[in-house]
């Protein structure tokens, strides 16, 4: 039986592995991608790299999210990312977000979840940009 993650498995099944991302040891390229809008920020295409960082707050703790995310916002970062864990922390983000925007702040806000689709669909109605982690979105039946 052939192990979920072997690497030569991915090598040569991922179409991926094949392309060539960068010729020169010594000089950056970047692959050409499709823009994509998270908010009014473009990544991908022509547009620069992004910066972007992840709060380390209980994004149950407004103000200590809100706050460090205007920290990072004016370092610099373009995107802000706050975890959601369940479904509450989910809801959260709308108020996170109000609080941002009363603040002056529209920064685009990315969810970052892990195990929970329904926080993932929730969050995807009240912030710009959901991240998940298709693996840790398995169930035990989903693998078998």
């Amino acid at each position: 039986m052939t192990k979920i993650f072997d690497p030569q498995v991915l090598l040569t099944n991922n179409v991926f592995a094949q392309k060539v991302y960068n010729s020169s040891l010594t000089k950056w390229s970047r692959y050409k991608t499709r823009e994509v809008m998270v908010g009014d920020v473009g990544i991908g295409g022509n547009n620069p790299v992004r910066i972007q960082s992840m709060t380390t707050t209980d994004t149950m703790n407004t103000i200590a999210t809100v706050e460090q995310s205007i920290r990072m916002i004016e370092a610099g970062c373009e995107l802000v990312r706050i975890t959601a864990p369940s479904l509450k922390e989910a809801q959260n983000l709308e108020v996170i977000k109000k609080e941002l925007k009363a603040r002056g702040y529209n920064t685009p806000l990315i969810a970052d979840i892990h195990f929970t689709p329904n926080a993932a669909e929730l969050a995807a109605r009240l912030i710009e940009k959901v991240r998940v982690n298709p693996v840790t979105m398995l169930t035990e039946k989903d693998l078998k």
